[in-house]
């Protein structure tokens, strides 16, 4: 992003630092020069945990659309998100897309649902305050897409709020910060 170019301001704030975790979500099989995008954003979400902007992260890989446990699949996780963005008047797509797959020439399969997700999502989460319940709230889902004022659409980017909500100047705030991912993704395939 240019250095002279304003961002906009993401409608999605992080107001509580202390209690803001993020879970960013990324594909497991991407080409070589998506890895080191998906590199530069796990190192600015290590420096916002660094700065005291974030309390933690995670990094995940995008579950499988059907799962034998009882991890979330893909579809329950997007509809999770889906749910914030209609509860808040927003929208996932074009990131997020849902596509019906009809049923094969021979009738071998029956019809079903893919979800496409992003190359790299965020997932807000903001811890509740009650102390006796661990309970976390969907604050917000990264990238998104709201309706302006002006009755246009207006998606926000990973890049787009990282810029955003990234700490202006030398500010250095330490402070402790969980972290929980895996290494890199450089020259993962």
């Amino acid at each position: 992003m240019p250095v002279n170019k304003p961002v906009a301001t993401p409608a999605i704030a992080i107001d509580t630092a202390e209690t803001l975790r993020i879970d960013c979500y990324v594909r497991s099989a991407v080409p070589a020069p998506l890895t080191e995008t998906i590199d530069a954003v796990i190192e600015r979400l290590q420096r916002l945990c660094e700065h005291g902007s974030i309390a933690e992260y995670h990094i995940s890989c995008w579950p499988p659309e059907t799962v034998e446990t009882n991890a979330p699949t893909r579809d329950e996780l997007v509809a999770a998100f889906e749910r914030w963005a209609e509860q808040h008047g927003h929208s996932l797509k074009p990131a997020f897309h849902r596509q019906r797959i009809p049923s094969s020439p021979l009738g071998l399969n029956e019809p079903y649902e893919r979800v496409r997700v992003p190359v790299v999502a965020l997932a807000l989460y903001e811890a509740g305050t009650d102390e006796e319940t661990d309970t976390e709230t969907l604050c917000g889902v990264v990238p998104y897409t709201e309706q302006t004022s002006a009755g246009d659409k207006r998606t926000y980017t990973v890049e787009e709020w990282l810029a955003a909500v990234e700490p202006v100047g030398d500010e250095k705030k330490m402070h402790g910060c969980q972290v929980e991912q895996w290494s890199p993704m450089e020259g993962q395939q």
